[in-house]
């Protein structure tokens, strides 16, 4: 059986005062590290990147 696989563009509202204790990366990698908790064996992130800040 053949993977699926679903291509989707999200927009996140952080909140400031949170993100800005973050780098860029730092904020990539936890937002890449809950989805793939959320997920659990059902699936996992390929790949997550920032279009604009």
């Amino acid at each position: 059986m053949p993977d699926i696989e679903i291509k989707f563009k999200l927009t996140l509202k952080l909140s400031e005062k949170w993100a800005s204790t973050m780098s860029t990366e730092e904020l990539i990698n936890y937002i890449k590290c809950r989805l793939n908790g959320n997920l659990g064996f059902r699936g996992k992130v390929k790949k997550l990147s920032v279009v604009n800040q």
